[in-house]
């Protein structure tokens, strides 16, 4: 009886362990089992397989939720694969010109650099032989003594500019014109230029004592042993007494710039003015001869 039992649970115990296995008998195991390794081996690929099949259920459902229920036959999915092939060649050509485009653009920025250090030597040359082509205009025949005349000119024109305004109130000025005369500037009627021609007497004595002070001042008193004395020889006589007043403080005004200045003249006022006198007395019948003597205030 025991053996029964344990032999009908035995049965029971086949039944459920044989209900999902295509044997329905013991013996028919037998001719279906394995080796060890040999089993080992047929799991792993099984494993292999489901992990496959895995993968590729995620892929499907990937793409069917990319497709959004769209679909592609065959011959739409070769022609796809066949743009794509083109596209990536396409992608190809165009990097492998890309290369090729930055290369010469390398190259040609060098160039330009290049060029452009050449251009900025050659602008400086060029410059070096307009200096030398003028200057070799300058030296033929008298054309660089003309040149300093002018230069010279202009300068002692300016200064005489400056001495008239002092004298004459800011009123006159000294201009040169493009023919290298003088021309005058009548500041107090709008600035209107008019010749040296239509100056009064004593505007023109005011004129020329400027320029003969200026000419002084660039030739005596810039030299190796500058003369620091000036001579003027008449004239007064001319002026009314505003000018002559004007010109007498401009000549004391002289005397503070350690530039003496000597006036020869016969006009009493002017001599009331002068510090210092060299009184010339002519000779007399007895024989008596020239005498001078000198005079302080």
């Amino acid at each position: 009886q025991e053996a029964k039992r344990r032999k009908q649970e035995a049965e029971k115990a086949w039944q459920k362990e044989t209900a999902s296995t295509p044997f329905a008998h013991p013996q028919e195991i037998a001719p279906a089992l394995m080796d060890r390794s040999v089993r080992l081996t047929v799991k792993q690929e099984i494993e292999e397989f489901e992990d496959k099949r895995k993968q590729c259920a995620a892929n499907l459902k990937r793409i069917s939720e990319l497709l959004k229920g769209e679909s592609l036959d065959e011959d739409e999915w070769t022609d796809i694969q066949l743009k794509k092939e083109a596209a990536e060649k396409a992608l190809e050509e165009a990097t492998a010109l890309s290369g090729s485009a930055q290369e010469h653009l390398r190259v040609i920025e060098a160039n330009h650099q290049r060029f452009a250090s050449i251009h900025e030597r050659l602008e400086e040359l060029q410059r070096e032989i307009d200096r030398l082509d003028k200057l070799q205009t300058v030296f033929k025949g008298n054309t660089f003594v003309e040149f300093l005349a002018e230069e010279q000119l202009e300068s002692v024109s300016r200064d005489a500019s400056h001495r008239l305004g002092i004298l004459t109130r800011q009123r006159y000025a000294i201009e040169v014109d493009s023919e290298g005369g003088f021309v005058m500037r009548d500041d107090a009627n709008g600035g209107v230029r008019r010749p040296v021609s239509s100056l009064s007497g004593g505007e023109t004595f005011l004129t020329s004592l400027a320029l003969a002070l200026a000419l002084s001042a660039q030739i005596q008193l810039r030299g190796e042993f500058p003369l620091q004395f000036f001579f003027l020889d008449e004239g007064f006589g001319t002026l009314d007494q505003d000018l002559l007043d004007t010109v007498i403080t401009a000549l004391e005004k002289l005397q503070s710039q350690n530039l003496a200045v000597g006036v020869i003249s016969h006009v009493e006022e002017l001599k009331m003015r002068l510090p210092k006198k060299l009184i010339v007395h002519p000779a007399d019948p007895s024989g008596k001869g020239t005498t001078v003597s000198m005079e302080l205030m």
